[in-house]
């Protein structure tokens, strides 16, 4: 099975969380969108871990929001990791519902706590005054609550980060950046 980590902030939790959920013959892929500045957070999910480790980034992605940001995530995923198990948020990102929405697929938030059982995956989500468990279907994504704190093992594995921009992913150069952004287009046109 085949996880993937979203290094959008700290990635400690969701690889605590990763650890929990993989077992022998599983891959955990890491994932972040930007600059150089995003490789910190990469080699800490490569210290956790990662078997592979992406960097998207194109000057075609400049001006993204979270609509043309999710298109970026969902061909990343169809094409890189079509069998993925879980996509895990280090922490709750804007774009988490627009990309279960592009991908139909199912999201679960204010996560703190990831198993699995003889029934599969399950996760516990904190809603302030309530506090919910949940199974959770494959091909899901789950983005951790703020302040959880999962802590996770170093491994050794020798990974490289890979830089894929647009072309890698096979996008439109018009549905990234500015042209492919839904609320920038509509402040202009006002």
């Amino acid at each position: 099975m085949e996880y993937v980590i979203s290094a959008v902030s700290n990635p400690d939790s969701a690889l605590g969380a990763t650890q929990t959920l993989t077992s022998e013959g599983d891959t955990v892929t890491a994932l972040a969108v930007g600059t150089e500045k995003k490789d910190d957070l990469l080699e800490t999910c490569i210290s956790g871990g990662a078997a592979n480790a992406y960097r998207l980034m194109d000057p075609d992605f400049m001006g993204s929001d979270t609509w043309a940001l999710s298109r970026i995530y969902a061909a990343f995923i169809g094409k890189y990791c079509p069998d993925m198990q879980l996509m895990i948020f280090t922490s709750y990102d804007p774009i988490v519902p627009m990309l279960a929405h592009l991908m139909k697929i199912q999201q679960f938030c204010y996560v703190t706590e990831a198993g699995r059982d003889d029934e599969g995956i399950f996760v516990k989500q904190d809603y302030g005054d309530e506090i919910r468990k949940c199974r959770v279907p494959a091909g899901s994504i789950i983005s951790m609550g703020d302040g959880v704190n999962i802590q996770y093992s170093e491994k050794e594995v020798d990974t490289e980060i890979m830089v894929l921009g647009r072309k890698d992913l096979e996008l439109a150069k018009n549905s990234v950046g500015i042209q492919g952004s839904r609320v920038i287009k509509k402040e202009v046109c006002s």
